[in-house]
């Protein structure tokens, strides 16, 4: 058998904070895949009710789903397979949505669901971040 150190995985994790990151942005992960293929729908035009079609949206709302589309994505792909640039994308998609949500409200409208759903998945992820530092630096 080919057992080598590195397809071994090891007993114990040195800091526990980091598989509890990994799980949760892989959860966000599969969160943003799902925002972003619905917003494929309404590119595709799978529905023929209003609003639900890219060709019978306003202007701005046809820049934001083509936007969220694209960014929600690549934001998925970058947090399952745990790049730098996939936080800095999904950071920015999430600022994007929550501004768009309410900052813009009388143009798109205020969607609390999507809103809360940013808010605390960044502060659950800031949370372990500080819980992953303080741990690191205990074991110093």
């Amino acid at each position: 058998m080919i057992d080598t150190g590195i397809t071994q995985l090891p007993n114990e994790p040195d800091n526990p904070y980091a598989l509890a990151i990994t799980v949760y942005l892989r959860g966000i992960a599969a969160v943003l895949m799902l925002l972003g293929l619905r917003q494929w729908i309404y590119i595709a035009g799978v529905f023929d009710e209003p609003g639900w079609s890219l060709e019978t949206m306003t202007t701005q709302w046809q820049f934001v789903t083509i936007h969220l589309a694209v960014v929600d994505l690549v934001a998925a792909v970058g947090l399952w397979m745990r790049v730098s640039w996939g936080n800095v994308l999904w950071i920015y998609a999430a600022v994007f949505e929550i501004a768009l949500h309410t900052v813009f409200e009388q143009t798109f409208g205020l969607d609390l669901i999507i809103v809360l759903f940013h808010v605390a998945s960044l502060a659950g992820f800031a949370a372990l971040v500080i819980l992953e530092k303080r741990y690191a630096a205990k074991a110093a």
